[in-house]
């Protein structure tokens, strides 16, 4: 047994040359590019600082201002005589009298008439037919939540309404699928028509739903034809991208297969590519009709009435109670939607009736649907009787009360915290730094963070703020939007990161995201009421929770796609937990984590602009004002600064994702 040679100490290496490092690795590429890019960013900051300081050393001379008003007030006062133009000659210029007019006709009478053959079908027929519906392709799960959502409506006493809002609901979602999935196809075909389509299609998503109101409102007037127009153009872009994506994504072999056997292309697109992209098509059907609920209630601003309106008159009188049983419905019309026609795209929830029963089932469904009708016109019943309705207005509101004098002084002491501590500070910041500074910076901010198409895109955005006439508005929403989004992205990064590492936590929170996901932003505002009254702070609030669902998926989601072979090297290599999250995952997580800002920003700029509903002020409230007392200058210079505005956090925080995933 050589022992002797195994305790021999190792002779010295012999000398040479040191060896040369090794190259970095995508994750250190990726801090060093981080860490410029954040260096840069601070010393734009810094240039603002110095902007303000500047300006109040000199006392704010006028090339050290604002932006002037001259071109916004010369806009405005065009926009005004457009305005009184157009409701002169509504009904005497041929644009309108055979264009918009007719349009306006077409989509009020539809939606009429779906609202009254709901009304002809009865109460107890909208719910056996509703029922079995849902059960024939759900299951009776879902049944069971579309039979709890109907209750909702009849109990709380707002059945009419929910009539209404569903009867626009189905409108709308029939116009823009009738126009979504053949564009769809189309782009899914062609990709001349998919390139045609992407600059319109992100511009509508890129739009806050506020910022569609004015518009629709000058060219159809008050009322169901523009809200059901609205909705449209909301709802539209998901069925045309996600149904372009599932024709793309239809198996070649298949296609070629299908092509060798002599199909023509209308055969291949009925017979094969349709059929095989069923499943993706009907998530766009989903998530269309998510955003057309989501739009319907806002769209009572302009008139569309139903279950937004009677939130919308709950919040301005700051009655929680009604607002909350308005709340609830619309959430479980929208929950209720969302799993009916997720479960049909998924197809794996519908009973298992046999195929010799089928006939029969539909039959006999139709017959109970039929009878339920019947029996509802004999008994002289329309609607749900007013009387049968239980209302809980009331004791929501003691609760909201009670809630108030336990929680109000804190849930005020943080408000004033919030607002006199950051809020009027940044927004005074904002207002206080040399307008042409602040297109500088913006572009600086595009340049670093997404390159040049980016730089142009930001600085001529915010100075089409100055230019519409409301910089000091923009600059205040502006305020308000990174104050939020800077809370929602610390949080979401936070649950996301921890929702990775913890199996069971990422279980725990799926529900509820989805939950959260399906909500109407309208319905985010009621919460928020009732704990911090009415203001910028319950906008803001209700701003972090309504973004905060995609942050924490998009994050979750990206730590957990990074490549286990670099994980595992890294924890080979003795990294601690926080080294692995900080040095590994984060970093090759980063096309998912600036994907989860973008979504989150965008998320809290609709939000805080809705939030000029209850007292947020800002560009929201001009929108809101100038559509209550026709200054359509006003609102529509509101409404396309909160565009323009949209288009600089877009950009800022896309472009750079775009070019490196």
């Amino acid at each position: 047994m050589a022992v002797g040679s195994a305790s021999a100490p190792a002779p010295p290496a012999a000398a040479g040359p040191p060896a040369p490092s090794a190259p970095p690795g995508p994750a250190d590429r990726a801090r060093r590019r981080a860490a410029n890019r954040w260096v840069l960013a601070a010393a734009l900051l810094l240039v603002l600082g110095a902007g303000f300081a500047a300006a109040r050393i000199l006392d704010t001379p006028a090339w050290l201002g604002a932006f002037p008003a001259a071109t916004g007030e010369w806009l405005t006062a065009r926009l005004d005589s457009a305005y009184a133009w157009i409701v002169a000659n509504r009904n005497t210029s041929p644009l309108f009298l055979y264009g918009f007019n007719y349009v306006s006709v077409g989509l009020g009478s539809a939606v009429v008439l779906v609202n009254q053959a709901l009304t002809l079908l009865t109460w107890p027929g909208v719910v056996v037919l509703g029922v079995f519906a849902a059960w024939r392709a759900a299951g009776w799960r879902v049944a069971l939540l579309v039979l709890a959502a109907f209750a909702s409506f009849a109990l709380t006493g707002l059945w009419n309404e929910a009539m209404t809002t569903l009867a626009l609901i189905i409108t709308s979602v029939l116009i823009a699928l009738a126009v979504g999935v053949p564009l769809g196809v189309l782009a899914g075909l062609r990709p001349a028509v998919d390139r045609a389509l992407r600059p319109v299609l992100d511009f509508l998503q890129i739009m806050p739903a506020f910022a569609y109101l004015m518009p629709m409102l000058l060219l159809f007037g008050i009322g169901n034809p523009a809200a059901a127009v609205a909705t449209v153009l909301y709802a539209v872009p998901p069925a045309v991208r996600i149904t372009a994506l599932a024709v793309r994504g239809v198996d070649p072999g298949a296609v070629e297969a299908g092509t060798s056997l002599g199909s023509t292309p209308w055969q291949l697109l009925t017979r094969v590519r349709l059929p095989m992209a069923w499943r993706t098509i009907m998530l766009g059907v989903n998530q269309t009709i998510m955003l057309a609920v989501s739009m319907v209630v806002i769209a009572s601003v302009i008139g569309a009435g139903g279950l937004g309106d009677a939130i919308y008159q709950a919040l301005s009188k700051v009655n929680v109670g009604q607002a909350t049983e308005a709340g609830a419905a619309i959430v479980l019309m929208a929950i209720a939607l969302d799993r009916v026609t997720g479960a049909a795209g998924e197809g794996g929830r519908t009973p298992a009736v046999p195929a010799r029963w089928r006939t029969p089932v539909l039959a006999g469904g139709l017959a109970a649907g039929a009878a339920a009708v019947a029996a509802g016109h004999l008994a002289g019943v329309r609607g749900w009787p007013p009387d049968w309705s239980v209302s809980v207005a009331q004791p929501l509101n003691s609760v909201q009360a009670a809630a108030q004098s336990a929680l109000g002084g804190a849930t005020g002491a943080l408000g004033d915290l919030l607002l006199r501590g950051v809020l009027n500070p940044l927004s005074a910041l904002l207002t206080g730094i040399p307008w042409w500074l602040v297109v500088l910076v913006a572009a600086g901010f595009g340049f670093v963070f997404a390159g040049a198409r980016a730089a142009l895109t930001g600085g001529l955005a915010v100075l089409a703020t100055g230019l519409l006439g409301v910089w000091d508005n923009a600059m205040d929403t502006l305020s308000q939007v990174l104050v939020a989004a800077a809370v929602t992205v610390a949080l979401g990064v936070a649950l996301g990161v921890l929702a990775a590492r913890r199996d069971l936590l990422a279980a725990l929170l799926r529900p509820v995201l989805d939950t959260m996901q399906t909500l109407p932003p309208f319905v985010y505002l009621i919460p928020a009421v009732a704990l911090f009254g009415v203001g910028r702070v319950p906008a803001l609030a209700a701003a972090v929770v309504f973004a905060l669902p995609p942050v924490v998926r998009l994050v979750n989601d990206g730590i957990r796609g990074v490549d286990p072979g670099a994980v595992e090297a890294a924890v080979a290599q003795g990294s601690t937990p926080r080294q692995l999250l900080t040095k590994v995952q984060l970093p090759l997580a980063r096309p998912a984590l600036l994907l989860a800002v973008n979504q989150g920003i965008m998320m809290v700029l609709a939000m805080v602009v809705m939030g000029a509903l209850v007292g947020a002020g800002s560009l929201g409230y001009d929108v809101v004002f100038g559509l209550k007392q026709n200054q359509l200058g006003l609102g529509l210079t509101s409404g396309v600064a909160i565009v323009c505005l949209g288009l600089l956090l877009d950009r800022v925080t896309q472009g750079q994702r775009t070019a490196h995933a």
